[in-house]
């Protein structure tokens, strides 16, 4: 495995979330006292087996899913409960799984919607921005984002919430439905992501693809961080990648090869 680069910038947490109890409906929690940090700089990835609450633990840090105890914390400023539409202008941008483009409209016609809330002076050159981060977009610019490729749409999906300049880019399950060469293309766009000083916090069910790009990881069971480390720590854990992560070690046969 690949080790991640170091977090660009050290010192306090850009993102501190304690002790989280979040849910759908009042009284019936998903998440159960979740607690993480994100550095400046840093990716840093949710992981977890199905059921574990992961999607709707970083959806109640986005304002998706009501929190109804705990804390979220963004640059020292408490965010719990903002609404999501809200927290774009205090420099969260989230990408949902699914639905997070407009499939009708082109490509330059959904980064000019994502770009709405800017002055109208800086849609252009953030657009401009966008063409150079993903040279991919650009000749496919007058498009309809629904013909772009799977992984070509998430490319546009990251480049929508990114036309905010965001100080955190969420993501969820960012590799879902993709083919092995699409995922492997958005892992690599998100550490181009990372090195423009994006800080990036994803849920992913590709624990390999994740870890490997990642500096830091918690694994969610139940609602709960159950562990926490290095990306590359936890992938070579035995026990945590066996009984959360889907991996299995080899092991020695009993008494040594016959």
């Amino acid at each position: 495995m690949t080790g991640a680069a170091e977090p660009l910038v050290a010192g306090t947490p850009l993102l501190v979330v304690e002790n989280l109890v979040a849910g759908y409906e009042p009284g019936v929690p998903i998440v159960r006292g979740a607690s993480i940090s994100v550095g400046r700089g840093e990716i840093v990835v949710v992981l977890g087996p199905n059921g574990a609450g992961k999607s709707s633990f970083i959806k109640a840090i986005a304002g998706l899913v009501p929190v109804s105890a705990g804390t979220v914390r963004l640059d020292g400023d408490d965010i719990t409960n903002v609404p999501a539409h809200r927290l774009v202008r205090r420099g969260l941008a989230f990408v949902p799984q699914t639905e997070n483009i407009f499939p009708l409209m082109s490509i330059e016609d959904n980064l000019k919607v994502a770009g709405g809330v800017l002055p109208k002076a800086l849609i252009a050159p953030r657009i401009a921005a966008m063409y150079a981060l993903f040279p991919d977009l650009v000749e496919r610019r007058r498009t309809a984002a629904g013909n772009l490729s799977g992984g070509q749409r998430q490319m546009l999906a990251v480049a929508r919430a990114l036309m905010v300049d965001p100080k955190l880019l969420v993501l969820d399950e960012p590799s879902a439905g993709l083919s092995p060469k699409f995922v492997s293309t958005v892992f690599e766009m998100l550490s181009a992501v990372r090195r423009t000083g994006v800080t990036i916090l994803l849920v992913e069910q590709n624990a390999k693809a994740a870890l490997a790009i990642g500096d830091r990881a918690y694994v969610l069971v139940e609602g709960r961080d159950a562990h926490e480390g290095a990306a590359a720590d936890l992938w070579n854990d035995p026990a945590v990648a066996e009984l959360y992560l889907g991996q299995r070690h080899a092991r020695p046969a009993e008494g040594g090869e016959r």
